[in-house]
């Protein structure tokens, strides 16, 4: 019976991590995100947190495969080939027999991707073009699907602007992407356009208070979902130790992303 119930155990923590579909590469020593992975079947995207741009994308001959890449995105799980699509983004995959490009018909020419790569096998690949407000977005040229997995970007509004958001990414597939705006207190802190929400998930930083206690981590990411991040605040022996605004703890967890 005891070994039985460990079973279960396992089997429900297995499945909890694997329903999992967004990954955090949070740097500890600088308080900040440095990549955001998002799991899309047997996709897996990811974005420089310092741009919101995708980067990088895998793509896997089997769901189980981005599965293990997930949570653990290490060389050694990655796909052995690269192509390398428009604006430096790459496209990882296993094995590939054949590539097809962007010709130089009028409106590829007109938006600057003529030789971008556009099919890699049966994955098609598709970029914004220069119509409408996009060059005002600053979008031409970038992703705007991955066979059916579209990706759309914040719109040139004002408070978008405003906020240093615009052309940032907003959605890819299901999933939605908020940034914050400016504010006073993200003005102080300093993370105004920084990520505030994927779907639910709700990422927060430190904030700049009177009484300078987050000294030395003030903006740092301090919230991620139900995860805490703490850092040493500005006590007389912190700060007599040198340790004031460093790394101190990660606690807590959320079943919907994982932290590397």
């Amino acid at each position: 019976m005891k070994v039985l119930k460990i079973a279960f155990l396992l089997l429900f923590s297995i499945n909890n991590l694997f329903s999992q579909n967004i990954g955090v590469q949070f740097d500890r020593n600088q308080g900040i995100i440095e990549s955001i992975f998002v799991k899309q079947e047997n996709i897996v995207f990811e974005l420089d947190s310092s741009n919101s741009n995708i980067k990088n994308i895998y793509f896997f001959s089997e769901d189980s495969l981005s599965e293990r890449f997930f949570y653990d995105p290490v060389y050694d799980f990655r796909p052995r080939r690269w192509v390398e699509l428009h604006r430096g983004v790459r496209l990882y995959i296993d094995s590939y027999s054949s590539v097809d490009y962007a010709k130089n018909y009028s409106s590829n020419t007109f938006s600057g991707i003529v030789g971008s790569v556009t099919k890699v096998d049966d994955i098609d690949i598709e970029y914004h073009m220069r119509i409408g407000d996009n060059r005002v977005i600053g979008i031409v040229g970038k992703l705007k699907s991955i066979n059916d997995i579209d990706i759309s970007y914040h719109k040139n509004y004002s408070e978008n602007k405003r906020g240093g958001y615009m052309g940032k990414i907003e959605s890819i597939g299901d999933f939605k992407f908020e940034f914050h705006n400016r504010h006073t207190y993200s003005d102080l802190a300093n993370y105004a356009g920084k990520i505030k929400e994927i779907d639910d998930i709700k990422f927060k930083y430190n904030e700049s208070y009177s009484g300078n206690v987050n000294k030395g981590s003030v903006g740092k990411i301090s919230e991620i979902g139900n995860i805490k991040i703490e850092y040493f605040k500005n006590y007389r022996t912190n700060s007599a130790s040198g340790i004031v605004g460093k790394f101190k703890s990660i606690t807590g967890g959320d079943k919907r992303v994982i932290i590397y």
